[in-house]
């Protein structure tokens, strides 16, 4: 027969490794990060929920008071402003957008992630990355927009 006690000392300890479990499994498995990682699937033209649809992205020198896109352009100065717009899109309350620029294949910075506060129909949706830390490097760049955190339709450009 087993001759085993459980005493405070015990559930303590048992205690200590199942908080341990609930803490650090999930980082260990890196679910629950909130890192962005690289996309595994292929854009697409629409995200997961039918009723968005985003318009086909375009790189522009800048926008309207709609935020539509004025002077839609593919090469760029380095110390230029880039719009990155994806017109005529319908986008429901509550989807999450973002756009992530690449220079020469690799993550270079993430706009900030907009939400929609209502349903939008025909609409702009623009994202500006500025060359605030210095001018941007010379190069080809993508940008690609995320919808409710899936990759979606981009645009590619170059700087001179």
């Amino acid at each position: 027969m087993n001759n085993f006690k459980l005493d405070g000392k015990t559930i303590a300890i048992g205690l200590l490794i199942l908080v341990a479990a609930v803490i650090f499994l999930p980082r260990l498995f890196n679910t629950g990060a909130t890192n962005v990682e690289e996309p595994t699937s292929q854009p697409q033209n629409q995200a997961e929920d039918s009723n968005i649809l985003l318009g086909n992205p375009v790189s522009a020198a800048a926008v309207d008071r709609d935020g539509c896109p004025v002077d839609t352009t593919d090469t760029f100065r380095p110390s230029e402003d880039i719009y990155v717009v994806a017109p005529s899109s319908d986008i429901p309350a509550g989807t999450a957008v973002f756009v992530r620029l690449y220079h020469e294949n690799t993550p270079i910075e993430d706009a900030p992630e907009i939400q929609a506060d209502q349903d939008y129909q025909n609409t702009c949706i623009n994202f500006v990355f500025e060359p605030d830390d210095g001018p941007f490097d010379t190069g080809s760049y993508e940008a690609e927009f995320y919808v409710n955190g899936n990759a979606a339709e981009s645009v590619q450009f170059e700087i001179r």
